[in-house]
């Protein structure tokens, strides 16, 4: 993980300032509800109902940057091109999904 998502990460003031797309709208633009969400006849990837109380919000950006890493079988495309203000948003946005 960059070291610049860590410090947003780690410094809660800075998420209030996070300008840029939001988390659910960036996520909606990636088009991570095609795969993460339940579909009649089964699923392409987990959903992500509950995904905030399940993992930390380190986990969460290693899985938005790194999915192989969680999960080595894993057909997610990397965003760690994304910048890390929109990592954060995401990271943010997945939080809430408790």
């Amino acid at each position: 993980m960059g070291l610049a998502l860590v410090l947003l990460l780690a410094c809660p003031g800075s998420r209030a300032q996070v300008q840029g797309p939001q988390g659910a709208e960036l996520a909606g633009r990636l088009g991570c509800l095609a795969c993460h969400a339940n579909r009649p006849g089964g699923r392409l990837a987990a959903p992500l109902d509950g995904v905030g109380a399940r993992l930390t919000a380190g986990e969460l950006a290693i899985a938005i940057a790194y999915p192989r890493q969680r999960h080595p079988r894993a057909k997610m495309p990397s965003y760690a091109y994304l910048p890390p203000m929109e990592q954060a948003a995401l990271v943010e946005f997945l939080q809430t999904l408790k």
